[in-house]
């Protein structure tokens, strides 16, 4: 949060005329930076606080598809992301989840079909309590509304997601019943990382 304080500004307080308006300026002036003074150092508190909160993890979470619908030849997947914990060890602390992933389209053999998924809407980041949800939600074209030459379809399994680069991706089933175009070029999905309201 920015805050701006101009209780230092001597125009607030008027000109001294003499000592003792002067030594009365200076108490006033000391008693707005007194009071003034916690409002000033609230905010690189709670900053500090969310920079000590740790970044989620793909292993924090168990991802299951909730429902798709359909709209202008796009298909709307919804997966439900709980905050369960990583591995074993049950979620204890919030996490700070980025609208980021890696995600992709697999094969039954864990092959990436198609091209990676772009992102949609707006950066940042959310906090996900222990137990709490967000909602990732792939869009993905028609591969039916292109020349099959073209969009060379080619059955899909699920979706391979991770958070980070680095980390180790999640494979989540979708029933084996979709369809991603295998080039690249044409059909590329897209996705969405938000807040369950």
């Amino acid at each position: 949060m920015d805050m701006t304080w101009y209780g230092n500004d001597a125009r607030a307080f008027g000109e001294p005329a003499a000592g003792r308006t002067r030594a009365r300026g200076a108490a006033v002036a000391a008693a707005v930076a007194l009071a003034c003074g916690p409002m000033v150092t609230a905010a690189p508190a709670s900053a500090a606080a969310q920079e000590s909160m740790r970044d989620c993890t793909v292993s924090d979470f168990a991802i299951v598809e909730n429902e798709r619908r359909a709209a202008a030849g796009t298909a709307y997947i919804e997966f439900t992301m709980t905050r369960t914990g990583e591995g074993d060890t049950p979620a204890q602390e919030p996490c700070n989840l980025y609208r980021h992933a890696s995600l992709s389209w697999v094969d039954a053999e864990g092959e990436r079909v198609g091209a990676w998924a772009e992102r949609e809407g707006g950066g940042g980041s959310f906090t996900v309590d222990p137990g709490g949800t967000a909602l990732l939600t792939v869009a993905q074209p028609n591969p039916g509304n292109y020349d099959p030459r073209v969009c060379e379809p080619a059955p899909v399994t699920g979706i391979e997601v991770s958070l980070y680069i680095a980390e180790a991706p999640v494979h989540v089933p979708t029933g084996g019943g979709d369809t991603a175009c295998a080039n690249p070029e044409v059909a590329v999905p897209r996705y969405t990382v938000e807040p369950h309201q």
